[in-house]
């Protein structure tokens, strides 16, 4: 019996040592607070990943691999995004999660396709991350079909015709956001009363209130990330304006710091999510579960999106022909569909995945489900 015991441990640290080793990387910002967001140092984004690779780490030991991460940290500035993205594409990493926001995204695309180095952003949105590159890969549906979308709920549904907008002016995800909602709500035969950049470090909007009292419109679409858009909402309530407000996914969807924001005040709102805890889903569920059992804490959107785009990566590695760059970026392309917690994904080189998309609404100081809104429902709309 000892002997038999003795050849069962012998083979396991074989095994184990047979294992191959594969670097992937992880770009976000985990040392600064961002003055957009409520989600500093990476949290919710590492912990999405780190999930994904506990869940599939016995496929990726049935093929002889394990996987490890390396942290590109940028900050909070442009420049470290560049330099984060230099120092990945130096090091021994064969691709790379990360970038969250479209600002961030869009300055380190170039860069990995030029150096072919595959990158997937889980939550970036831009209409142009897409575009950019054989290497780009994006987890999230782009602003199009955000901004499209809401466009279309808010003069169908709301019956809105004259809509104010208020994006942030520095920040590439608003801008983007603003002009794919305008488009289409001017192509449904509404207008825009005013267009008025902000910036997304502002906290005054005294002179913003003065200018909307003295215009007509149906509604104001805030296309910006959560601490802007909150600190913009909770002015202008504050100011009397109660007309409904609109927004997107940079409103976040669990929203702590939102509410915390906003304080008291009541307040119609309207905004999209990719993903939300309170889907009767049994893989949002599972997820879920096996995420507040590790952390303590409910996931968000970041950690969801996180997750499914470290699962995507896994699939791609596991069809490889061999652990290179150039074939993660070949088993990549090939990819067609994927199932994740934020659901089945439409997969085509270079474009946005094609997937469902979560309407929200504020009651009670929380974002409760509308719908869910799928690719193909959207026409109806």
């Amino acid at each position: 019996m000892k002997f038999f015991v003795c050849v069962f441990l012998f083979s396991n640290i074989a095994l184990a040592d047979d294992l191959r080793e594969i670097h992937i990387g992880l770009a976000s910002n985990f040392s600064e607070v961002s003055t957009g967001s409520s989600n500093p140092y990476g949290g919710y984004f590492k912990g999405g990943v780190d999930l994904a690779l506990k869940k599939a780490e016995p496929k990726l030991r049935s093929r002889g691999i394990i996987l490890k991460t390396l942290e590109f940290d940028y900050g909070n500035t442009d420049i470290k995004v560049l330099d984060a993205a230099r120092k990945a594409i130096a090091s021994d990493v064969i691709a790379v999660i990360g970038y969250n926001y479209s600002s961030n995204a869009l300055l380190a695309a170039p860069l990995h396709h030029e150096a072919k180095l595959p990158m997937i952003t889980p939550s970036a949105t831009a209409n142009r991350l897409g575009q950019l590159g054989r290497y780009i890969h994006m987890g999230a549906f782009d602003n199009a079909f955000m901004g499209e979308t809401l466009a279309r709920i808010a003069r169908n549904r709301l019956k809105a015709a004259k809509v104010v907008l208020l994006p942030a002016g520095n920040c590439a995800y608003c801008s983007d956001l603003a002009d794919s909602f305008a488009r289409e709500f001017q192509k449904q035969g509404g207008s825009i009363a005013y267009n008025l950049p902000v910036l997304s470090e502002d906290k005054d909007f005294s002179g913003i209130v003065q200018k909307l009292k003295g215009l007509e419109y149906d509604l104001i679409f805030i296309p910006n990330q959560e601490l802007t858009s909150a600190r913009m909402i909770a002015a202008l309530s504050k100011a009397g304006i109660k007309k409904p407000f609109m927004g997107a996914d940079g409103w976040g969807n669990v929203g702590q710091e939102f509410f915390g924001i906003l304080g008291e005040g009541n307040f119609t709102g309207y905004s999209t999510s990719h993903w939300h805890p309170d889907l009767n889903d049994s893989a949002s569920k599972e997820f879920i579960s096996a995420y507040v059992k590790l952390y303590a804490k409910t996931p968000n959107d970041t950690s969801v999106l996180a997750y499914d785009s470290t699962l995507l990566l896994v699939e791609s590695i596991l069809a490889a022909k061999d652990f290179t760059r150039e074939s993660i970026e070949d088993s990549l392309n090939k990819l067609k569909s994927f199932r994740g917690v934020t659901g089945q994904f439409i997969l085509s080189p270079n474009r946005a995945p094609e997937k469902s998309l979560v309407l929200l609404k504020t009651e009670s100081h929380k974002f409760k489900i509308v719908e869910v809104i799928s690719p193909k429902n959207r026409k109806a709309l």
